[in-house]
């Protein structure tokens, strides 16, 4: 090795410009003069298997100065390749290279070296324990350290859809997301699924781009499953969620309870009076929700707190031909409905939680005719005179809740007249005959049914 002084580089010089000599110049690579320093950076401490990462040498002479342009860098790896192996450096002394991780988990441990400036150089440093004498010894270098695959596991967190099951048991999608070291989702890492009951779609499921994995559980029974990535068994962290709160003993695995819950109740009540067509009548549904534990999402051995399950929906089906979903219905609920005829009709409700699990309820009620408005007719002057204009009034007086659609009034001499939807009204009219006429009034309610009333009038001359 020439050291970096003017006369030094004055005989390179010389001797390079001699043509014998120039080919073995251009062969000979040029290295980082004695006393030099490689500082290796990276923007990343962690990457998924395949993954690929920039590394940069920083190559600096003793008094801090960059070398000459073109120093070579060699790089190793102890895991993954490292593009090219051999890179010079730039203007500021800079060789930059790409890391590319493989197909293994583990730690790769990236060096560099020019001439007789390496990375892999460590410093040791001694300490003793005052109490015990003891003596601690520490070595470092410089190397650039990142975490493939399983070996990159910062944290994982598992969560259920759903969390509970129905008494029946049936499926549940559980996920595990995985985050690496820096809390970025992790791809690619293979996670091992394993349950205490039921069977799963699949062993080992490697993760997305979001860092999920998915897969099916299958039990009619309440199960633990557990998601494992890598070995590590550092201390993680908790998570809650739904009814169940759960700790983290390792960041590389998560475990979630899937419980089976008891079905929701389900009680109708129908009017203590018996309801009547046409009107409003009120119905009371009364749903209790299913008692649940477990579920939830979070990392390590967890706890469950006991809750219960969210009702999704009560549909009704009148019986009549209506069905009404009323949402998600929890407690005493009071709905009103109107039955168009007079008939027995069975009501029949279902209500169903979250979980999938149901309550079916029937009931019969018996619905009876609403009862008649009330007509009354009168007339004046009393008697009436014949070719005399005779005023006939009509009032007509309904039940609550049910009002007059129509009514006609016939004179009894053979002409009529309609009276609309009105509850009263007064109508002239001649009579030109001495005699006694029947007068009916015919009244349609908004119950559909069609009530007669009369009166007798009697026209003198």
């Amino acid at each position: 090795m020439i050291p970096r002084t003017p006369h030094a580089v004055l005989v390179r010089f010389l001797l390079c410009a001699a043509p014998v000599l120039a080919v073995g110049c251009e062969k000979s690579p040029l290295l980082a003069p004695t006393g030099s320093t490689i500082t290796l950076t990276t923007a990343t401490s962690a990457l998924p298997v395949n993954g690929s990462a920039t590394i940069v040498a920083q190559v600096l002479e003793a008094g801090g100065t960059t070398p000459h342009s073109g120093t070579a860098v060699i790089f190793t790896t102890s895991l993954g390749t490292i593009e090219p192996a051999d890179a010079r450096t730039d203007t500021t002394g800079r060789a930059t290279v790409t890391f590319r991780a493989g197909s293994s988990s583990g730690i790769a441990i990236i060096s560099a070296a020019s001439g007789g400036a390496t990375t892999a150089n460590g410093s040791s440093s001694s300490s003793s324990t005052p109490a015990t004498g003891t003596a601690t010894t520490t070595t470092s270098d410089r190397n650039v350290r990142i975490a493939v695959g399983a070996a990159a596991v910062g944290r994982v967190t598992i969560s259920s859809n759903p969390a509970v099951l129905p008494t029946g048991g049936g499926v549940a999608t559980v996920t595990a997301n995985v985050l690496d070291l820096n809390g970025n989702a992790l791809s690619s890492a293979p996670v091992t699924f394993t349950t205490t009951a039921g069977t799963l779609a699949g062993a080992v499921v490697s993760t997305d781009a979001a860092g999920a994995a998915s897969v099916n559980l299958t039990t009619f029974q309440q199960a633990t499953v557990t998601a494992t990535v890598g070995v590590s068994a550092s201390t993680g962290g908790t998570g809650t969620t739904g009814n169940a709160t759960q700790t983290g003993s390792s960041n590389t695995q998560a475990n979630i309870t899937i419980s089976l819950t008891n079905s929701p109740t389900l009680a109708i009540t129908v009017p203590t009076t018996p309801p009547s067509a046409g009107l409003p009548a009120t119905y009371s549904f009364k749903v209790t929700a299913a008692s649940a534990s477990g579920g939830g999402t979070g990392t390590g051995t967890g706890t469950t707190t006991p809750g219960t399950v969210a009702i999704k929906e009560l549909v009704v089906n009148w019986g009549d031909g209506v069905n009404q979903n009323l949402g998600a219905v929890s407690g005493d609920q009071a709905i009103s409905h109107t039955y168009a005829r007079p008939d027995s009709y069975l009501i029949t409700a279902t209500a169903t939680d979250v979980a999938g699990g149901a309550a079916r309820v029937s009931t019969t009620v018996s619905v009876i005719q609403a009862p008649p408005p009330t007509i009354n007719i009168s007339y004046s002057p009393v008697p009436a005179k014949v070719n005399t204009q005779t005023i006939i009034t009509v009032q007509i007086t309904t039940p609550q809740g049910l009002s007059v659609v129509n009514s006609i009034i016939d004179f009894g001499d053979g002409t009529s007249a309609g009276l609309g939807g009105g509850s009263s009204s007064s109508q002239p009219h001649i009579y030109t005959d001495a005699r006694t006429f029947t007068v009916t009034v015919r009244v349609t309610d908004t119950s559909g049914q069609t009530t007669v009333g009369f009166t007798s009038v009697s026209v003198g001359q």
